[in-house]
């Protein structure tokens, strides 16, 4: 009896000591302003090219509606799901824990990476709507993004217009 009660204290102690024994998580890469305007532009460009795509459809779905033209609204729903795809990579890619982003880019970055997940939940419930509901839809937190992305832009030393910045990396 005794013998099993010092085999379980043992075995107790053995526990406690190997969930201590973790590998401590690794420090985050800390980005140069240089490394984190590339990784910036690489997460979002994509997602203003699929934006370019979107509106196009958009403009063409309203003009349907408008007309009272029969409006199909897969085209429109195609490009809404790769603006959620792209959206959600994008916020995935800036929200990354392994890495730590310049002093005063770190709350606006994550302040982009907030609104393109918010962005790729909307998408996906704007692909579902009817094409009258698509045509009278107004997105939501359009201002918010951008006024975030002015933010981290010129945090990073980016140009200040969304498409220079793109075209020059």
């Amino acid at each position: 009896m005794v013998r099993a009660t010092m085999l379980t204290g043992l075995a107790a102690i053995a526990a406690l000591a190997l969930a201590g024994c973790t590998a401590p998580e690794p420090e985050p890469e800390e980005l140069t302003v240089t490394a984190a305007g590339s990784r910036y532009l690489d997460a979002v460009c994509p997602v203003n090219d699929v934006w370019d795509s979107v509106d196009a459809e958009l403009d063409r779905l309203r003009l349907a509606v408008s007309r009272g033209d029969s409006a199909d609204t897969g085209p429109l729903a195609t490009q809404l799901q790769a603006l959620q795809e792209a959206s959600a990579t994008a916020a995935e890619s800036l929200a990354d824990p392994a890495v730590a982003w310049p002093d005063g880019a770190g709350s606006a970055v994550a302040a982009v990476a907030e609104s393109l997940d918010a962005d790729a939940r909307q998408a996906g419930e704007v692909a579902e709507l009817s094409a009258a509901a698509i045509a009278d839809y107004a997105w939501e937190g359009g201002g918010d993004v951008a006024g975030a992305a002015a933010d981290t832009r010129a945090a990073l030393g980016l140009p200040a217009d969304a498409g220079a910045a793109c075209a020059d990396r």
